[in-house]
């Protein structure tokens, strides 16, 4: 499990808990775990609330502070293993989202909308079901709040390697 290393302005929001080990874990609204944040890869914000609209910069399958995969899909990665990237990107997203609301889940009103970058063999027909499991992360996540409308764009590499990229747009209260 991921865990935060402290709580938010030293209270503990109502999404921290601690486990037999004393270690505060953030979750979800669903009671799931969420992964510690990335900090940017570069000189820009990792995300932006400005009045009601939440913008988050490029998410992608970071673990522990480095890509958990690299490569196209239908070329050095396989279908399933671009459903397991989109399903950390699009649980890091979330935690990035707890971060720009302050742990305050009240305030989420919901996603918007989610642009998916992959990154592709020219022959992969399968772009589309390996979106749908960042789409199912975000629900399990976010219940409700983890509905979205979607994009994608195929593309032949992403920054990094990376096979997958998700933009989320998000409304706040």
């Amino acid at each position: 499990m991921r865990t935060a290393k402290s709580s938010i302005g030293g209270i503990k929001p109502d999404n921290v808990r601690c486990d037999a080990a004393s270690e505060m874990i953030v979750t979800s609204p669903t009671g799931l775990p969420l992964p510690s944040i990335s900090a940017p890869l570069g000189n820009y914000e990792r995300g932006r609330i400005i009045g009601n609209l939440g913008y988050l910069s490029g998410q992608f399958p970071i673990v522990d502070g480095a890509l958990a995969f690299t490569g196209a899909l239908g070329a050095q990665l396989t279908m399933g293993e671009g459903m397991e990237a989109a399903s950390i990107a699009a649980a890091n997203a979330v935690a990035q989202i707890n971060h720009l609301i302050a742990a305050d889940w009240g305030r989420l009103s919901g996603l918007l909308r989610v642009d998916c970058y992959l990154a592709t063999a020219n022959d992969f027909d399968d772009g589309l079901a390996v979106l749908d499991a960042a789409s199912a992360r975000f629900h399990s996540l976010l219940a409700d709040k983890g509905r979205h409308a979607r994009s994608a764009t195929f593309v032949d590499r992403l920054p990094l390697h990376a096979p997958i990229e998700l933009v989320v747009t998000f409304a706040v209260l």
